[in-house]
């Protein structure tokens, strides 16, 4: 690819560049929550996440680009840069974005060091390699590659690594997008025009069809407490009035609670998209168990038919209990964190008293976080470009728009009214269980992935922000 001012980007170079700035980072231990060593395989993670900003602001900072490190509070460190645009009357900006922290390893359930950063057999290994690293240091790479071609922009392109994502924001981009807004705007006090981020543009493959999906929305967030209070006594003597068989049953209740489909448009076209038309009329219809049965027989990956699935409906997870301290006291008091999800649609307040009313009049049922769904046009210019160019370099492939299930520091910039769109393009074989790998052990990435992706990425952002 040769820019409009002549320089040529070699992508072979580039992608190296791209590796070595993900193994860098990968060797950051920016664990979320800071401070456990547990967390970070014997390491101290206490400012893992200004480690990892101050990395991505001296690799910056060498090339050129003016670049500094903001901490929320001390050790959560974030890292913004702008590269400016040269025409007189600019459009509003691109973020390019990204989040440093990474969630806590068992080390000793890995097959590598998690911190190592190894690359072996073209595979990248290591805590962060998929979630989300590898963007953090593709968009490092399109950043340098932008910078070096000498393209006059006609819109700012905004870097933005954050911390705290994964906890919800708070020390992140929640916190700086309340504090200093003005990080994602351009000098006239215009919000971004759009935003890059994580989770989409990967490949997937079902009944030999290869897709990409381009992340348009994402479910909303209810993280729920259930407390339930007791008489504490002694064990010998079983009382009914016991926190844990409250805690028990009510969990076992939302879990058991049916939650029936629902299809949002963008979804429906998503999976008729996939060739799974057959499993969203059984759901429509309300016949879960022969979709269920349709889908287990078109995708093998279970993970795969799990975040399908879940586009299909508003989903409860219990995932954490905390209740009781002695084998021989029955507790009086109980905790337990449920992790829900909605659908663009759910009225999440009727939702959380329709959680109280399942659970039961034993436990008190809170939200102690609650973040809405989003969802931005799929057919915005920056979104036909991503089509375009994944067209382009993969042109056997289908690019879809889609919902994910997870949330991003996408509903942070919504404050905003930035529209997020997940795309870190890569193109992946059928064999390897990305979805998978988010959050687990042996997490890692084939550079083969990145090496296809990293150009991808870039045409996208040089034809949306570079001038003529």
């Amino acid at each position: 690819m040769t820019s409009a001012a002549g320089t040529e980007v070699d992508w072979d170079r580039a992608t190296d560049e791209c590796v070595a700035l993900l193994r860098a980072l990968i060797m950051i231990p920016s664990v979320n929550p800071p401070g456990s060593a547990d967390g970070a395989a014997g390491l101290d993670s206490s400012g893992g996440e200004t480690a990892a900003a101050a990395f991505c602001a001296e690799v910056l900072t060498d090339a050129g680009i003016d670049a500094e490190v903001l901490e929320a509070v001390p050790g959560r460190g974030s890292c913004f840069a702008r590269l400016r645009a040269g025409v007189a009357d600019p459009e509003p900006p691109l973020i390019l974005l990204s989040h440093l922290d990474v969630v806590p390893v068992e080390a000793d359930q890995w097959s590598r060091d998690p911190f190592g950063a190894e690359l072996i057999d073209g595979v990248v290994w290591g805590r962060g390699a998929v979630d989300m690293k590898d963007m953090v240091a593709m968009e490092l790479a399109v950043m340098l590659a932008l910078h070096r071609s000498g393209r006059e922009l006609r819109r700012d392109v905004i870097f933005a690594a954050v911390a705290d994502e994964e906890a919800g924001g708070e020390f992140g981009a929640l916190h700086w997008v309340r504090d200093r807004p003005e990080l994602f705007a351009d000098d006239a006090g215009r919000p971004a025009a759009a935003a890059l981020n994580e989770v989409g543009g990967y490949s997937m493959t079902i009944r030999g069809r290869r897709s990409y999906a381009i992340q348009v929305a994402e479910k909303g967030i209810i993280w729920t407490r259930l407390r339930a209070t007791g008489t504490p006594s002694h064990g010998s003597m079983p009382s009914p009035d016991n926190a844990a068989i409250k805690l028990a049953q009510a969990v076992t209740r939302l879990a058991a609670a049916p939650r029936p489909a629902r299809l949002i448009p963008l979804v429906r076209r998503f999976f008729e998209g996939l060739g799974l038309d057959e499993v969203a009329t059984l759901a429509e219809r309300g016949e879960d168990q022969a979709a269920h049965d349709a889908l287990a027989a078109a995708v093998d990956d279970p993970v795969v038919r799990r975040s399908l699935d879940a586009m299909l409906r508003d989903t409860v997870t219990p995932n954490v209990i905390h209740v009781g301290r002695k084998m021989n006291v029955v507790p009086g008091i109980g905790e337990a964190e449920v992790d829900v999800r909605t659908l663009p649609g759910t009225d999440q307040v009727a939702f959380l008293s329709y959680l109280q009313e399942v659970a039961g009049e034993a436990v008190e049922v809170e939200s102690v976080l609650t973040m809405p769904p989003v969802e931005w046009p799929a057919d915005a210019e920056i979104v036909r470009l991503m089509e375009e160019s994944l067209r382009k370099a993969d042109p056997d492939a289908t690019p879809l728009p889609m919902m994910i299930t997870p949330g991003t520091d996408a509903k942070a910039l919504a404050l905003l009214g930035i529209p997020t769109y997940g795309f870190a393009p890569l193109r992946l074989e059928a064999d390897v269980p990305f979805l998978s790998l988010f959050h687990a052990n042996d997490e890692r990435i084939p550079v083969s992935g990145l090496r296809f992706g990293l150009p991808v990425l870039y045409e996208v952002v040089e034809r949306f922000a570079a001038a003529g």
